[in-house]
């Protein structure tokens, strides 16, 4: 009944449409320019880095990866980030320049993005559709949005709430035993994680866009979004099945361990170069 409905996975694809929805109304047309400079080139560097290093480790250590952590949890975790603590960030920190990035930076932690890259890689026929399909509810609420602006009033602070309801979503489909074998994987993912990102966003932050750098750092948090992605890839790239289940709980690791890092790192960046 509704208890069964209320701890689902199955909820998911609907909560990520809702936050998608909410995202685009926060989005008004007029300052879509400087939206897409700031949110919009964060969004391709943090891209940029999961294609470079599929690339890489497919090329050099296969599908199976390294160290225990599999191309599938490297490249998933190194494409995430969670859109939330930017807004959050931002909201205290920023400018009303930087909250229209976050409906673009939603776009990033969705699953369509993953399973195009590897099903490109695989060689298997790509659905596109997905992406269009994603960007559909971020398009219809940047129409509600910009057409009254009293509804994106209205539903401006209903992202953490589903956010909440996401957490439960990803993690009813978690098992305790799986999770504590991926104990060290989840760990070195977390310090490649941010080894590799934050030096390239702070650079794009502070040297392209000429901005403090609060925003790159808010970035360097994964999305609960990304645990669901492994399953999802491995549906479309069935040779990816085998490591599904320990890349889900790598990144679920790594999302609880990012959640607790970021704050300190975007104090530190905010101390050294403000807001």
């Amino acid at each position: 009944g509704f208890t069964s409905a209320f701890f689902s996975a199955d909820n998911t694809p609907f909560v990520i449409s809702v936050l998608l929805f909410i995202a685009g109304t926060q989005l008004d047309i007029h300052e879509m320019g400087p939206a897409l400079k700031r949110g919009g080139l964060l969004s391709f560097a943090r891209i940029l880095i999961g294609i470079v290093v599929q690339v890489i480790v497919l090329k050099t250590a296969g599908p199976g990866g390294f160290l225990g952590i599999s191309a599938l949890a490297l490249v998933i975790g190194l494409l995430s980030c969670n859109p939330g603590v930017y807004m959050a960030v931002c909201q205290e920190h920023g400018d009303r320049f930087d909250i229209p990035g976050f409906g673009i930076m939603n776009l990033v932690p969705v699953p369509a993005i993953p399973v195009i890259m590897f099903g490109f890689a695989a060689g298997a026929s790509v659905d596109y559709m997905s992406l269009v399909t994603t960007i559909i509810p971020f398009v219809l609420g940047m129409i509600f949005g910009n057409i009254d602006h009293s509804f994106t009033d209205m539903v401006s602070g209903a992202t953490p709430v589903f956010l909440l309801f996401m957490g439960i979503s990803c993690g009813v489909t978690m098992n305790w035993k799986t999770l504590f074998s991926q104990l060290g994987g989840g760990i070195l993912l977390t310090l490649i994680y941010f080894v590799v990102s934050l030096p390239i966003l702070l650079f794009v932050d502070r040297v392209i866009l000429k901005r403090p750098g609060y925003a790159a750092a808010s970035m360097t948090s994964m999305s609960p979004v990304s645990i669901i992605m492994p399953a999802a890839v491995a549906a479309s790239v069935p040779e990816y099945a085998p490591y599904a289940e320990a890349a889900a709980a790598q990144i679920a690791l790594a999302v609880a361990l990012t959640s607790l890092a970021t704050p300190f790192i975007c104090q530190w960046v905010l101390k050294k170069w403000g807001d």
